[in-house]
């Protein structure tokens, strides 16, 4: 049985982290703000990419899901992240994103 890779964390991340600045940057464009529903949409869109690349291991994938880290609401009211602690990888980078591309 393979151990935790940290390696193949990081590589995740950091394609995720692009994938996500491209997705984010398409709303943005659009002028849509920052609900929850569409945090759930683009972290199913750079999900989605990274997956379909195929040369990242999976399970290191799915550790960026927000559904790991329990309920996430799907609704569209604006994403105010201030009062929560922990979040997920992928909710921080896209509200990372939104925030440094306007």
């Amino acid at each position: 049985m393979k151990g935790f890779e940290a390696y193949k964390l990081h590589a995740v991340q950091a394609r995720l982290n692009l994938a996500i600045k491209s997705i984010v940057e398409r709303y943005r464009t659009d002028g849509k703000i920052l609900t929850w529903r569409l945090v759930h949409q683009i972290e199913r869109e750079a999900l989605q990419l990274l997956e379909e690349a195929g040369d990242l291991d999976r399970k290191y994938i799915r550790m960026m899901r927000m559904s790991q880290w329990g309920y996430i609401p799907v609704v569209d009211e604006p994403v105010e992240l201030e009062k929560h602690g922990a979040l997920p990888p992928a909710l921080t980078l896209i509200d990372q994103a939104y925030r440094s591309l306007h």
